[in-house]
C-alpha cells in the first residue's frame, strides 16, 4: 500500500503544478483582481476550484499520512483519511455556499 500512496502523491503533486498554473494565469494575468470580475470568474470556474480543492486536500493530508507512517504512527495515519473527508466536505460546503 505505500507504493501507492507515494504514487497518488506524485500524480496529485504533477497535477497540482497544472492547475495551479492554469489558476495563476487565469487570476493574475490574464483576469482582474476587481471584486465583480472575480464573482463572475468564481462562477464560471467553481467546477475547477471544486476539483482544485479535492486535489489540494488530498496531497496536504496524504503527505501528513506519509510522514505519520513513516514514523512509526500508523494508527494515526489511518485517522487522516477520516479527517480528509471532513475537510473535503467542509470545502465544497463552503464552495456551495458561495
Amino acid at each position: 500500500m505505500k507504493g501507492l500512496s507515494w504514487l497518488m502523491q506524485l500524480l496529485t503533486g504533477l497535477t497540482l503544478i497544472f492547475l495551479v498554473g492554469y489558476h495563476f494565469i487565469v487570476t493574475h494575468v490574464t483576469g482582474s483582481l476587481e471584486m465583480n470580475e472575480v464573482i463572475i470568474r468564481f462562477h464560471e470556474l467553481r467546477l475547477f476550484y471544486a476539483v482544485l480543492l479535492i486535489i489540494v486536500t488530498y496531497h496536504a493530508f496524504n503527505g501528513l499520512r506519509i510522514i505519520a507512517v513513516e514514523y512509526g504512527l500508523k494508527k494515526l495515519g489511518n485517522a487522516f483519511y477520516v479527517l480528509l473527508l471532513i475537510a473535503i466536505g467542509y470545502g465544497l460546503f463552503l464552495l456551495s455556499t458561495v
